[in-house]
């Protein structure tokens, strides 16, 4: 790496592990395992780096912020464990397994099975790794139902000024980090700038518009919160491919569409599953159909719709399938979680 691409992926880096923080910070039962999942992911992220460097899959700045994030997705599985009912040490399985075998598996496979197609139809566009980073640890935790129900708890439900830092900060690390994917300042970055600004933001408006509209009970800093992560998952394939207005309707339909499936039941563990999933698949359709001067609205290539749908099932598939023995091996190893109370949320603040 040069050092401009090298300071260009460690701002990625910086980005990626502040966001990891504040989610620590924010959720009052994994303030103790900080330093452990810090290890987790440096762990899991080297091993994307170096299998990746080896089979020449991507380039560095790409791997190193990919990885990265991965911090952020561990911090979220560890989490979304503990509320499905994982006592305080198994529950360390779900992040470990997703990050040893799902995320080398679904960051690198993708790539280098479509490593021939650059320039044609088949060509598989995912520029923000939607696939390792968002679709796989969804459809991961899928299957948490297979937990007793008398085992489940909620995911974490942040006060009103809790929600609102938290959205910012991953905001604000999603802006730094999307951009930095590009691995030097050219002439996509002001493009990837907008777009990890508009995303976020236009999901964030459209979450609320919909909870009002249903006279949902939910906090608006929480809509507000929650539609901001639509905005992210649906913002990372298209963001150096899918142009101003394009970007903003596909943030409009992951809103529109990720607010429909939560209902009232965000702090499910499966149903936060099928709404990252919904905005990851339309994030990932995106630039097939509306991306500049390559989607079929541009070249009517209808051919090329069908190849992230088909890496999506795939991944799915994949990430459902290794951890159905996890979650068995959950259910049936170990006792209901000791000292993690009901709900465990941090107390609403205004």
């Amino acid at each position: 790496m040069t050092p401009e691409s090298a300071a260009v992926a460690y701002s990625g880096v910086v980005a990626a592990l502040g966001a990891a923080l504040a989610l620590v910070l924010v959720v009052p039962s994994l303030r103790r395992a900080g330093w452990r999942l810090l290890g987790l992911a440096i762990v899991c992220g080297g091993e994307v780096v170096v299998l990746g460097l080896i089979t020449d899959a991507a380039g560095a700045p790409y791997l190193i912020d990919l990885a990265a994030a991965a911090a952020v997705v561990l911090t979220v599985l560890l989490a979304a464990a503990t509320a499905a009912g994982a006592g305080l040490r198994m529950r360390w399985i779900v992040p470990a397994v997703w990050g040893v075998v799902v995320l080398p598996v679904t960051a690198l496979g993708p790539l280098l099975t479509t490593a021939g197609c650059r320039g044609t139809p088949c060509e598989l566009l995912d520029f923000g790794g939607a696939l390792p980073l968002a679709i796989a640890p969804a459809s991961f935790v899928l299957l948490a139902l297979l937990m007793p129900r008398s085992r489940r708890n909620d995911l974490p439900a942040p006060g009103t000024r809790a929600s609102v830092l938290l959205g910012g900060a991953l905001w604000a690390a999603f802006v730094v980090w999307i951009a930095a994917m590009e691995g030097l300042v050219d002439a996509y970055t002001p493009l990837l700038l907008v777009a990890g600004g508009v995303g976020p933001g236009v999901g964030a408006a459209v979450w609320l518009i919909v909870d009002r509209l249903r006279r949902s009970a939910r906090p608006p800093a929480r809509s507000l919160a929650l539609g901001a992560l639509a905005g992210i998952v649906a913002t990372m394939a298209g963001a150096a491919t899918v142009a101003i207005p394009w970007s903003v309707a596909v943030a409009v339909l992951a809103g529109v569409i990720s607010a429909v499936i939560a209902r009232g039941r965000t702090r499910s563990v499966a149903r936060a599953g099928w709404v990252v999933l919904a905005a990851g698949l339309i994030g990932l359709v995106a630039p097939v159909v509306s991306g500049d001067a390559i989607g079929v609205l541009f070249t009517a290539q209808i051919e090329a719709v069908p190849v992230p749908l088909v890496a999506a099932g795939a991944v799915a598939g994949f990430a459902a399938l290794v951890s159905l023995p996890v979650w068995l091996g959950i259910r049936f190893g170990s006792r209901s979680p000791a000292g993690v109370p009901s709900g465990w949320a941090i107390p609403d603040s205004n």
